[in-house]
C-alpha cells in the first residue's frame, strides 16, 4: 500500500471509530431515559422497555467488538504492517480492505479459515445412529 491508501484507511479507520463511540454515548443516554421511564410506566410499556434496553446492550457489545478491531487495525497501521495478511504474508486486496477495513486475511485465507472451521462445526455435530427396525 502507498503513503495515500495508508492514510486513507487511518482516516476511515478512525472516522467509524468516532462514529461508534457516538453511537454508544447516544446509547447510554437513551438507557437511562428508559429506566427513569420504567418507573413510571404501566407492566406493558415496562415490559417494551426492558426488551428495547437489552436490545440496546447487545448493540453495545457489537460496538465494543467492532472497536477493539478498529483500534487493532490502528495498531497495525502504526507498526506498518497494515494491509498485510496474517497467514500468507501477502497484500490483503483493496477492495477488501476498504469494505473491512479492519480484515486480517486475505480473501483466498478466509476461505480457507472458514472451509476449517465448517470442517471442524461437522466434526462435532452429533450423528445419527441408525438403528435397524
Amino acid at each position: 500500500m502507498d503513503a495515500v491508501e495508508l492514510t486513507n484507511a487511518r482516516t476511515r479507520l478512525q472516522r467509524r471509530r468516532r462514529e461508534i463511540l457516538e453511537a454508544s454515548l447516544r446509547s447510554v443516554g437513551a438507557i437511562d431515559q428508559l429506566r427513569r421511564a420504567e418507573r413510571t410506566a404501566e407492566a406493558a410499556e415496562a415490559s417494551q422497555s426492558e426488551q428495547l434496553q437489552y436490545d440496546l446492550t447487545q448493540l453495545g457489545e457489537v460496538e465494543q467488538r467492532e472497536l477493539a478491531l478498529i483500534d487493532a487495525a490502528l495498531a497495525r497501521l502504526d507498526a506498518g504492517e497494515y494491509g498485510i495478511c496474517r497467514d500468507c504474508g501477502e497484500a490483503i486486496g483493496p477492495g477488501r480492505l476498504a469494505a473491512l477495513p479492519f480484515v486480517l486475511d486475505c480473501a483466498d485465507c478466509a476461505s480457507r479459515r472458514e472451509e476449517a472451521a465448517r470442517g471442524e462445526r461437522e466434526l462435532k455435530r452429533p450423528r445419527r445412529i441408525m438403528t435397524p427396525e
